[in-house]
């Protein structure tokens, strides 16, 4: 069988050694012109941070890093985080990325500017993967620069910045390089390339976002599949994809392993989540109105978006001249070149569009893993990646070709019909009322989003005249915009057919434009010392002495930053126990308890169980702190009196009823041992030592007792003997529903509570073997290379 011509061969036609400078200076333009963007804060010593400060990354991100890396800086991996929701797994949230190489700046920057760099760092990163992709296609400097640009400021990759996704932001940008991993195993099937897609694909994974892991996976199983149709060595190519993926699983078997099993006790645990959750955040499809029109639905700076979802995650904006370079590489590039991209950008879109189609009930049932996430939306970045290849190869093709009239006077067209488009819209809420075609649209989109609990917008502004003419008006000037551009486009491709590198160059300076245009918007900054405590604050609870916890009911996790301890928090990996209580205090059906981030807003009166002293809520606009006058919880306390209850609604009926006593019951849901005695003289217990992972705990009691523990339950804790100790084994149990406890004889207990899943020892063996088998054969092969060189 002749074998197909590869891309590689394709590439040396294309780009002879003469070239490579051409695409060093792409590379370097790409550089350039990232640092030109954010020089504002990368090179300042003020502590701006990009991103808005209603998002993510200020409620989030930025704590998770400062607690995280804090920790390792001081040489403690913590697997545990105890300053949010009484306690909650870290390391096996993922989303943490300890072991995410880009992220140990932390150690070594001051928090701003480290997010800030990271930030930057994987932007460029998004666009150098994308360049190499399409240099090795074969396209020229200029069509794999243009390729680059589009994925680093497209609607679907660079509205992140504004939600302030960190880890989206991360995980997004190995992608590209993962599918040229592909295509040079699809075409040289040789070990180097595996053996990049291993790194690429641990990148990837360790960069803390499972669920763009979980799509990136989907996609690069249909490219494959599509791939190996006309592949003549099917067993070759399989054996190192096979490589590249289970090698990469191995090496960040630590991770994966100690997530997968943490995920099992979260609200997303082994069933997954309910249908209606997984269903919310699919793309409208009203939303492909965003190709061409990034505003027609409203905006994310002034707060103007009125569609379903956010915005963020429901934008296919890539510039209009970038569309219309994508329609242009689809009709007239080469088959090799654009090697399934539209078949992708279809099944991937079709994906995005999730419950939208009748597709994502028979996956959500039959896939693993459609059941695990939300917002299968998520999948328009991978399509944008096939479109933004589609988009070199048009601009690549049109070096080379003059562009026929058909093309120019398509175009010009087009922006007529936009432009008449524009004022019919604006002219439907010229008269004094707002009854009419317009304002029935847009009612119809918020029908749509109460359909699926997908509205974000208050519904009295649907008829508010002053929204809905101001909606219109914004629809009109982003369609007249997309206008202004196709008739630039239209004039450079006509000058495109008598000053050929001219009009090349005006193209791409238009596609920066766009480009700029809207991005430089999406990239609002705040100060990290806003979303820190007020000092009045925390200079009164630093002075209140005592182990107690806060309710901070606008930002619970800024107790990681302050060092303070709180029963609410921000973090999808909420365990289900405490969500589940924590909705039960609230007035919800526990049952219903499916929202990650249980935030109260009420003052319950378990949580003295909880050791809450402080509670800070909003008034008037403005923080306010009440000292909770109840009598807390100690931190450990010593009690004879037990009830045996295995139904989660008994224990919080009996939880809440006016007869039971915390001081003086415990509520176990089996049988302790040793059984407590009652006793006149409990005893004492203490910590002498701990850490995020640990407790070191002596006591000396005169009769068995029940040691209560006021911090979080997880079945990956235990308990262990220490030197002196009268007790050989030790259980730690589940009290009150989602506390600790230690069944203790009489005598002296000296004992160490660890927090150690058995999978994070596991997976850090296979990981660390793994590693070393890894680095020894890059070794070898960097030793074949230099000899053969």
């Amino acid at each position: 069988m002749v074998p197909e011509k590869s891309y590689q061969s394709e590439q040396i036609i294309n780009n002879p050694q003469n070239q490579i400078w051409g695409y060093l200076a792409g590379i370097c333009a790409l550089v350039t012109l990232v640092v030109i963007m954010f020089a504002d804060v990368l090179f300042t010593a003020n502590q701006q941070i990009i991103s808005s400060p209603r998002c993510d990354l200020a409620y989030e991100f930025i704590y998770w890093r400062y607690f995280g890396f804090n920790q390792l800086s001081h040489g403690n991996l913590a697997l545990w985080n105890p300053h949010v929701f009484c306690g909650v797994p870290f390391f096996g949230g993922l989303q943490s990325a300890l072991l995410y190489p880009p992220n140990f700046l932390y150690m070594v920057l001051p928090l701003a500017l480290a997010t800030n760099v990271s930030i930057v760092l994987h932007i460029l990163l998004a666009g150098l993967s994308m360049f190499l992709w399409a240099w090795y296609r074969g396209l020229k400097p200029q069509a794999c620069f243009v390729s680059a640009v589009l994925l680093m400021f497209c609607g679907a990759f660079f509205m992140h910045v504004y939600a302030g996704h960190l880890s989206n932001l991360c995980a997004m940008a190995w992608v590209p390089l993962i599918f040229l991993c592909i295509d040079g195993i699809f075409d040289k099937r040789t070990l180097n390339w595996a053996i990049l897609g291993v790194a690429a694909v641990s990148m990837h994974i360790l960069a803390g976002h499972p669920q763009y892991v979980f799509y990136t996976a989907i996609a690069s199983a249909i490219y494959c599949a599509l791939s190996l149709l006309n592949q003549p060595q099917r067993i070759r190519v399989l054996s190192l994809l096979a490589i590249m993926g289970i090698w990469a699983g191995l090496l960040v078997a630590v991770q994966l392993l100690t997530g997968i099993q943490e995920s099992s006790y979260t609200i997303r645990g082994d069933g997954g989540v309910e249908y209606e959750l997984a269903a919310i955040f699919s793309f409208p499809p009203e939303n492909l109105i965003t190709l061409i029109s990034p505003d027609f639905l409203g905006s994310l700076p002034d707060q103007s978006y009125w569609g379903r979802c956010f915005l963020w995650e429901m934008s296919l904006f890539f510039s209009v001249t970038g569309l219309v370079l994508a329609v242009y590489g689809q009709v007239y590039g080469s088959a090799r070149q654009r090697h399934f991209c539209m078949t992708l950008i279809i099944i991937l879109f079709i994906l995005a569009l999730g419950a939208h189609t009748p597709l994502f009930g028979l996956l959500y049932r039959i896939v693993p893993g459609f059941n695990k996430f939300r917002g299968n939306s998520k999948f328009t970045f991978q399509m944008m990646v096939f479109a933004v290849m589609l988009a070199g190869i048009g601009l690549h093709r049109l070096i080379n070709n003059k562009p026929s009239w058909r093309w120019i006077i398509g175009i010009a067209s087009v922006a007529i019909i936009l432009t008449v488009m524009a004022g019919i819209i604006a002219g439907s809420v010229s008269g004094s009322g707002i009854d009419g075609w317009w304002h029935d649209f847009m009612k119809l989109i918020k029908s749509a989003a109460d359909k699926f609990r997908e509205s974000y917008v208050d519904i009295a502004l649907y008829d508010d005249s002053n929204f809905v003419r101001s909606a219109a008006h914004r629809a009109s000037k982003s369609l007249l915009a997309a206008a202004g551009s196709l008739l630039l486009l239209a004039g450079f491709f006509a000058l495109k057919r008598r000053w050929n590198y001219v009009a090349v160059y005006a193209i791409i300076i238009l596609v920066l434009a766009e480009l700029l245009v809207f991005a430089l918007q999406l990239r609002p900054t705040f100060n990290l010392t806003d979303v820190k405590l007020p000092q009045e604050f925390k200079k009164e609870i630093s002075s209140t002495p005592g182990d107690f916890r806060i309710l901070d009911m606008p930002r619970g996790n800024d107790a990681m930053m302050e060092g303070m301890f709180d029963i609410t928090g921000y973090d999808p990996g909420v365990l289900r126990r405490y969500s589940e209580f924590m909705a039960f205090t609230q007035g919800i059906d526990p049952g219903n308890a499916t929202t990650q981030y249980p935030g109260p807003k009420t003052l319950h009166s378990l949580f003295s169980m909880l050791r809450v002293q402080y509670v800070i809520q909003p008034e008037g606009g403005q923080l306010q702190m009440l000292y909770n006058r109840e009598p807390i919880l100690p931190r450990l306390l010593l009690v004879n009196d037990f009830k045996i209850l295995k139904d989660r609604d008994s224990i919080f009926s009996l939880l809440d009823s006016p007869t039971f006593n915390p001081n003086q019951t415990v509520i176990l849901e089996s049988q302790p041992q040793p059984l407590p005695q009652p006793s006149d003289k409990p005893g004492t217990a203490k910590i002498v030592d701990e850490s995020t992972d640990y407790l070191t705990i002596e006591a000396d009691i005169n009769s068995p007792a029940i040691l209560l523990v006021t911090d979080a339950y997880h079945p990956n804790w235990h308990a262990e003997p220490l030197a002196g100790s009268c007790q050989k084994k030790y259980q730690v149990m589940p009290a009150n529903y989602v506390l600790r406890a230690v069944p203790l004889q009489a005598g002296h207990h000296i004992f160490r509570m660890e927090y150690r899943p058995r999978a994070f020892v596991i997976g850090m063996w296979i990981s660390i073997v793994s590693l070393t088998v890894y680095l020894c054969l890059c070794l070898q092969r960097l030793y074949s290379f230099r000899r053969t060189r």
